[in-house]
């Protein structure tokens, strides 16, 4: 479903990925985990488009978005870590564009707004919002298009217990109908209750790749490790697949 071959992308004089190599499959839920600065909010704009790389190439679902952006960009929705909305435009009013733009039908907006706890703030202005709100009005928008991989970036964020569930079970539902997630994190109950696949990135490489009940029991421990700087010799086979 998605593939990045010899990713690498530069600020100035700081390499933010280095040669990155990664391939999703369909219907894989993958967690991207990682210190701070460990580039990966910086894999999620590269594949959406919203970061050129330096070198390498990116494939989504047989398209590379070099040669054809739009039809890359149709086959995914993406949440960013922060998303902005024009202030003036009511709730359900932002949902309806969005739908508009991405060939949805209407009765998806009442849909979300109903499975994202906004229906009783739908007639009122974003920039009324708490930011608890805001970020459950991006999660909706991602939620609107119907497609084949979804990208979250830190996606509970700002969420009180009760949001992050209903986030989560959403997620989860999108996984059960076989959709690809793609999601970056370091909360260790985001992983344990979404994930089936962990990529650890460190200074813009994977530097362990796990799947499977073991390693998803073991993250907590690799990630506080990576974080922290321990050094600890064994911590890349803590997540390797066997």
């Amino acid at each position: 479903m998605l593939t990045l071959t010899g990713v690498t992308k530069s600020y100035g004089t700081h390499r933010v990925l280095d040669r990155l190599d990664l391939e999703v499959a369909a219907g894989e839920s993958t967690a991207l985990v990682g210190a701070n600065g460990s580039g990966k909010t910086t894999t999620l704009r590269c594949i959406v488009g919203l970061a050129r790389p330096d070198a390498g190439r990116i494939c989504i679902g047989g398209i590379d978005p070099a040669h054809d952006s739009c039809g890359a960009r149709a086959r995914l929705s993406y949440l960013a870590q922060k998303t902005t909305f024009p202030p003036t435009l009511a709730v359900r009013e932002t949902l309806a564009v969005i739908a508009r733009l991405r060939g949805v039908a209407p009765s998806v907006v009442d849909r979300e707004l109903d499975a994202c706890g906004l229906s009783a703030v739908a007639d009122r202005g974003v920039g009324q919002l708490s930011g608890g709100e805001r970020q459950r009005l991006a999660i909706a928008a991602a939620f609107v298009p119907d497609v084949d991989l979804y990208l979250f970036d830190e996606p509970s964020a700002n969420l009180d217990p009760a949001s992050s569930r209903m986030l989560f079970e959403r997620a989860r539902q999108l996984r059960r109908q076989g959709r690809t997630l793609l999601f970056t994190t370091h909360v260790p109950a985001g992983v344990r209750q979404l994930a089936t696949r962990i990529v650890l990135l460190r200074d813009g490489r994977i530097h362990a790749d796990g799947a499977g009940e073991f390693e998803l029991r073991r993250y907590e421990r690799m990630l506080e490790r990576d974080i922290w700087g321990e050094d600890d010799e064994q911590s890349r086979t803590v997540l390797a697949c066997g």
